[in-house]
């Protein structure tokens, strides 16, 4: 199978589509997705144990606006986003349709429970094996790892901020497919609205969500402008790596 990529700063970027990526996720014994926006790509600059747990995953997709914009940059023009919400979705389908097993873990109890009634009214019942809101500390994670493991899921879904949930992750080191997916339970369970359609299309979903929620303000302010300094450095077509697996 062809297996394209990109490189930006040191991050090796998939490029295949949803459906090659999710046909090799689930033949392979581990598979780890990040779904890899501007923000994780500023954060990982200065701090060393997330950029280590972000490289050590199995594949980075470009979830993110800037992401695709920097790969149009350098070359690749038909990049295009591919939203972690929207293959989680389609993992759990496919996962649900084969009977594998399923962890949630993240978000609150409430956002949680509105997940799994969601997930059983669009696809029936499933195995859900394992599920944890995601308010727990470090100290906590050798015991939720410990009770993961036990439980053997083949899809492990996590919604927790990006950085802990990545960190977590590259420590728990599971097997089966894991991704981390920030907000979206909170989606799932109605109590956050995703952006229209059209928004999506246009790559204008971080407006929405700024529009939503304008706390996240000072987030984007920390990120726009060093990731607009990355932006101008780069050469058009420079940096590009095609390759063949």
């Amino acid at each position: 199978m062809l297996k394209q990529k990109a490189i930006i700063q040191d991050f090796e970027i998939n490029l295949n589509s949803a459906e090659e990526l999710l046909e090799t996720a689930f033949k392979e014994a581990q598979y780890r997705i990040v779904t890899f926006n501007p923000e994780m790509l500023m954060v990982a600059q200065t701090n060393p144990e997330f950029k280590l747990a972000i490289k050590q995953a199995t594949v980075l997709i470009p979830d993110g606006t800037g992401i695709v914009l920097l790969l149009k940059k350098i070359g690749f023009k038909s990049a295009q986003r591919q939203a972690g919400i929207e293959i989680a979705w389609k993992l759990l389908e496919k996962a649900i349709q084969k009977k594998q097993k399923i962890a949630l873990i993240g978000s609150t109890d409430e956002s949680l429970a509105g997940t799994i009634a969601k997930i059983k009214n669009t696809f029936g019942a499933f195995n859900l094996v394992y599920k944890h809101n995601g308010f727990f500390d470090e100290m906590a994670d050798a015991e939720i790892i410990n009770q993961l493991k036990q439980a053997q899921p083949d899809l492990t879904l996590i919604a927790m901020p990006f950085i802990r949930q990545e960190i977590f992750l590259s420590k728990a080191n599971l097997q089966g497919i894991s991704i981390g997916l920030g907000g979206s339970f909170d989606v799932w369970a109605g109590k956050v609205q995703r952006s229209p359609k059209i928004m999506q299309n246009l790559g204008l979903e971080w407006l929405w969500r700024l529009y939503k929620q304008p706390e996240r303000f000072s987030r984007l302010a920390k990120v726009f402008w060093p990731f607009l300094k990355i932006y101008l450095s780069i050469s058009p077509c420079s940096n590009h790596s095609d390759e063949t697996k």
